[in-house]
């Protein structure tokens, strides 16, 4: 008799189409859908909550209230949440709602009808027990099966009579229990074990038991038996045995895995057609031949049988074969003796598996240079002597802990995505996301993906996985949103939404996503002057401008300047691993320039005075570095001092005129058509001579 539990649980129920409605859907368009999906319910979700059910078939009847009628008047909530992994008839039974609705990887995939599975596989599984139960009692072997915790869950008429017990006295008690000293009790799971003698109740039997797999799963064991106290039994053990070889051939035959099994000697006594496609070998040269010679001949590249046998234990090693990496296992086949008898190779090709490590690796690192890019911490270590940067300072650090927009102005340069680092490093987010973004640095039919992210297949070129946004990266965190007035027009209606609903959804996805992020802002231009140009939402700016902190530039800060000498010098000692100082002298020299490019256009400068010179105190400008060429009072002319080689007043003539093309436009496309020339010519000038800059352009 089979157990019908057991039977229960490893049945699933019948799980029916579902189609998902909100409270607001047309009820009858919204059947006309279900009914070609073959859906055989409504699933009604507000909030991404179910609200309860609606049967299909029950609408029929009452088709022309449904023109007039919503999904609500209709609602059954007499129903609850399975996941599908906990699935199946055994555990559904004791559920005491109508519907069962099944929830798998995140999504709700169909319905469970309670009355009619529990109705009609109670029938089916009865039905179905009675045909396996006649089957296995009219076989002349005894079967038994235990389940993973050796409970018996079948003992036929056969085994009943062999061990002389009743089924309902033993069904369900674990072998320990029902037979204490039966040999099952040391019935091991993992591997087959054929041909085995033992004795029951007086009686000799022949055993072959066997692992109990379903879908790659081993649930239990199973142990078909043969009484052979008499005479004519024992002379049907040899036809037994041979039925079990075939068996066991089949088995061989159809592994995935190469399978190559040898006798004690190496003689080649099977391969099965795995090994052939695994190693590119015909079988018909290796039957009936030894390894030692196969080996010899070139035609195998390695032999475990010989030590195998030696060692009388399993041994595995690596090889390669026609470009494919294998594991090879050799296992010993001991007689009762203890004596190898056998030995079975097992080849298992693993090539796609190191291929699939090897590009988890490079995802991983890829994922890691990524996070590093995005995510920069922001200290709270900042350069800073003058009253008007103490006073941004402090504005800063007194609007840190409210979650309110920012929007930070000033002269490119000037440090304005320092002050918006210090902001998150002071504020309850600190221990979140920083996410940073150049608005102009990034062409317009780029920067929405990258901004809100996009579903698989959204367009040519897009990820197949679909991609995050920054706004979901920078969920709980901030997001620095550096040139907002080079946002496109579209994008900024996008923006404004975010920042009015908390939502974003993905290019391409119709679904909305909750996301709670910072925003900080900053931007060089009068944002005030691009609305009455009609290049900037004025509802937008008046969201961004709830608080705003105004950078002074290096010209209004001069007491910043020593500081930032100072600073910049022992930077570059770390870096070039030197002892170079600056005099009082060379710092009176740097505060007598106006530095339209602000502190960046300061640190550059520096550099290249510690680049040339070749003394480890820097009193004065070197002739090179002092450039002799200069941007004069502001009025657009560049002035030259005294004499110069042609070349390095070229660069220098150059590298102004690019800093200066690129601090007007903030965009490698439009600085290149200032200076009329190509854009990639520009770029390539660009990262040359500005390559130390946190605001590059794009290519």
């Amino acid at each position: 008799m089979i157990s019908t539990n057991f039977l229960k649980s490893q049945i699933k129920p019948l799980i029916l189409n579902i189609h998902e409605i909100s409270y607001q859907d047309d009820l009858v368009k919204s059947v006309q859908t279900a009914v070609q999906k073959d859906a055989k319910f409504l699933l009604v979700i507000e909030n991404d909550t179910p609200q309860g059910i609606i049967v299909i078939e029950s609408l029929f009847e009452k088709l022309p209230e449904l023109f007039h009628a919503k999904p609500i008047d209709f609602l059954n909530k007499d129903f609850c949440i399975v996941n599908r992994n906990g699935l199946n008839l055994q555990t559904s039974q004791d559920i005491s709602t109508r519907y069962m609705l099944i929830y798998d990887n995140g999504q709700y995939v169909g319905i469970v009808d309670l009355r009619l599975s529990t109705d009609y596989y109670d029938t089916v599984i009865s039905d179905v027990a009675a045909v396996i139960n006649l089957l296995l009692d009219s076989t002349h072997n005894g079967v038994i099966a235990l389940d993973q915790e050796r409970h018996l869950i079948l003992m036929n008429q056969k085994a009943l009579e062999v061990y002389d017990v009743k089924s309902e006295n033993v069904i369900g008690m674990s072998v320990a229990d029902a037979f204490p000293t039966s040999p099952l009790n040391h019935f091991l799971f993992g591997e087959p074990r054929l041909g085995f003698k033992c004795q029951v109740n007086g009686r000799y039997i022949l055993a072959n038991r066997t692992p109990l797999e379903m879908g790659g799963k081993i649930l239990g064991g199973i142990s078909v038996f043969q009484d052979i106290t008499n005479d004519e039994l024992a002379n049907q053990e040899l036809a037994s045995v041979k039925e079990n070889e075939l068996y066991l051939e089949s088995i061989i035959e159809n592994s995935y895995d190469g399978i190559y099994i040898t006798d004690r000697d190496g003689l080649t006594l099977m391969v099965n057609r795995s090994y052939e496609r695994i190693t590119g070998i015909d079988r018909n040269q290796l039957l009936g031949r030894y390894v030692k010679d196969l080996t010899n001949e070139g035609l195998l590249s390695i032999s475990l049988t010989e030590k195998v046998v030696n060692e009388k234990k399993s041994i595995t090693l690596n090889q390669i074969v026609n470009q494919k990496m294998l594991i090879i296992t050799g296992n010993p086949i001991l007689d009762e003796n203890g004596q190898v008898m056998k030995v079975i190779t097992n080849v298992r090709d693993i090539t796609e598996l190191i291929d699939l490590e090897k590009q988890l690796h490079i995802t991983k690192e890829m994922a890691d240079f990524y996070k590093k890019t995005v995510f920069e911490d922001a200290g709270d270590n900042i350069v800073c002597k003058s009253k008007g940067m103490k006073q941004v300072l402090h504005l800063a650090k007194k609007v840190a802990p409210k979650n309110t927009t920012v929007l930070v102005l000033g002269e490119t340069g000037t440090g304005k995505e320092v002050v918006s680092k210090y902001i998150h490093t002071n504020s309850n987010r600190a221990s979140e996301n920083y996410v940073k973004i150049n608005c102009g640095a990034i062409p317009a039919n780029l920067l929405e993906s990258e901004l809100f992210g996009y579903v698989g297949g959204a367009f040519t070129g897009a990820n197949p996985k679909g991609k995050m946004g920054l706004f979901e990266l920078a969920d709980e965190g901030t997001l620095f949103l550096d040139e907002i007035g080079e946002m496109p027009m579209d994008l900024q209606a996008s923006l404004l939404r975010v920042l009015q609903d908390g939502e974003v959804t993905r290019v391409g996805d119709t679904k909305s996503r909750k996301v709670d992020v910072r925003i900080i802002a900053a931007t060089n231009k009068n944002l005030e002057t691009m609305i009455d140009q009609g290049t900037f939402r004025s509802d937008l700016f008046y969201r961004l401008n709830v608080i705003s902190i105004y950078v002074p530039p290096l010209r209004e800060r001069m007491e910043d300047i020593s500081a930032f000498a100072e600073y910049f010098i022992n930077e570059l000692n770390k870096k070039y691993g030197e002892k170079k100082i600056i005099t009082q002298s060379f710092i009176e020299n740097l505060k007598k320039n106006d530095w339209p490019g602000n502190v960046r256009e300061l640190a550059n400068f520096i550099e290249k005075q510690f680049v040339m010179s070749d003394s480890e105190i820097l009193d004065s400008f070197t002739t090179v570095a002092q450039q002799n060429v200069s941007s004069g009072s502001g009025d657009g002319n560049i002035i030259i001092k005294g004499i110069l080689p042609m070349q390095d007043a070229i660069q220098i003539v150059e590298e102004t005129l690019v800093r200066r093309a690129m601090s007007k436009a903030h965009n490698t496309h439009k600085a290149a058509k200032m200076l009329s020339m190509s854009q990639p010519t520009f770029f390539r000038k660009y990262k040359e001579y500005c390559k130390d800059d946190d605001n590059e352009g794009n290519e």
